[in-house]
């Protein structure tokens, strides 16, 4: 074998490994290709499950919304209707100032003080009778917390006095 029989042998040699080392190269291409689709496709389907929720919540968001506008439009007839009635009780009001400062309001006041003063003459009492005071029973008093009857209450009610 001369040198240039040699050569050729070494050149072939590394040829050969060479294409040895782009066929393996090519191999793990391949499976790197085939498994970065099968993540893709799997993240595509992650995808469109979260693209379907996202557009379930915006539908659920929608008729809120229209639920929403609903009711704000049922406040605003709600609203309506309350400056309406307070404008009638504001009538109402004015009316009734009217008739108590006017004649009627008078004669009724004086029919109430000629009522009293005859039934005080009579020795009875007319109107409604007045609330029984409340006072804080003393040390050794055995009716602790319940309210003392006025001494003339006791005629009103009924009911004697301690």
């Amino acid at each position: 074998m001369n040198t240039a029989q040699l050569a050729a042998l070494i050149a072939t040699v590394f040829f050969a490994a060479g294409v040895c080392v782009a066929a393996y190269a090519l191999i793990k291409l391949a499976r790197l290709l085939s498994e970065a689709t099968r993540v893709l496709s799997g993240s595509r389907e992650q995808t469109d499950l979260l693209v379907r929720q996202a557009q379930a919540a915006i539908d659920r968001t929608n008729e809120q919304l229209d639920r929403t506008d609903a009711i704000t439009a049922n406040m605003n007839e709600v609203s309506a209707n309350v400056a309406e009635l307070t404008e009638h009780v504001s009538t109402l009001a004015g009316l009734g100032r009217a008739l108590a400062a006017g004649p009627v309001g008078k004669v009724a006041a004086v029919t109430y003080g000629v009522r009293h003063a005859v039934g005080m003459r009579r020795g009875g009492v007319t109107g409604v009778p007045a609330a029984p005071a409340v006072s804080v029973p003393a040390p050794g008093d055995g009716a602790a917390g319940r309210p003392a009857l006025r001494p003339g209450a006791a005629q009103m009610t009924g009911r004697q006095v301690r």
